[in-house]
């Protein structure tokens, strides 16, 4: 499993939702390969905000994974060390961006669709994911139970599940993260859908919040790996 996650989710100016893809993808992303400790690189484009599909109008939501070694990894230097050090092509294209948010990953486990342990599969690089961040209000032992013991009996129901990852972010203002990877564009059960024990789920949904905004549906526009 990926050791440590570096998210960045953001919105994309339309106008120049092309000339900064093409960037991304083709300079951005190599020069974070580059970097000791970077093992990959993912980016998705958001296609389901909560329960509302994307219309298409508008910008452009965008998630950038990249996967490493560790932590550590990001914090040498750390993304506000690496601000001032931006060449001005790549002060440019970050204009492109709006509310940006970005949190720092560390593994905690990785299931198949089966929620058998699959430790073995290193990059998120699925077709489709489903993201949820989120904070359990101090109730970090009941929820991560729910989720081993409950979500993942549910998950194991859905045939279009490759596998589920879950997370603890060291920054940002979320502290848990869950990745469902799916092998269709189908709505994903994200947290509470097709729950196993209705009391259990309630009381879970009663204390979970979403600080970052609403778990995301999101599609692969380019992976790559080191």
């Amino acid at each position: 499993m990926t050791n440590a996650v570096w998210i960045i989710m953001y919105e994309l100016q339309r106008a120049r939702a092309a000339e900064y893809l093409g960037w991304f993808h083709e300079v951005h992303i190599p020069e974070k390969l580059a970097r000791p400790g970077y093992d990959w690189a993912s980016h998705y484009r958001v296609v389901r905000d909560g329960d509302e599909a994307s219309s298409g109008d508008g910008d452009m939501v965008c998630i950038a994974l990249f996967g490493g070694q560790a932590t550590s990894v990001f914090y040498n230097p750390s993304p506000a060390q690496l601000k001032p050090t931006q060449s001005a092509e790549t002060r440019d294209m970050m204009t492109c961006r709006k509310n940006s948010r970005s949190l720092i990953l560390s593994g905690e486990w990785a299931v198949d669709g089966h929620g058998v342990a699959n430790e073995g599969k290193p990059a998120i690089d699925a077709e489709t994911i489903a993201v949820a961040l989120c904070d359990a209000a101090g109730n970090d032992e009941d929820f991560g139970a729910w989720l081993v013991q409950d979500h993942l009996n549910a998950v194991a129901r859905d045939q279009g599940c490759i596998g589920v990852r879950k997370f603890l972010a060291s920054t940002g203002g979320a502290k848990h993260a869950i990745f469902h990877e799916r092998s269709n564009p189908a709505a994903a059960p994200l947290v509470f859908a097709d729950t196993v024990n209705d009391e259990w789920t309630a009381r879970v949904k009663g204390y979970v919040s979403h600080p970052l905004g609403a778990p995301k549906t999101a599609q692969l526009l380019r992976h790559a790996r080191t």
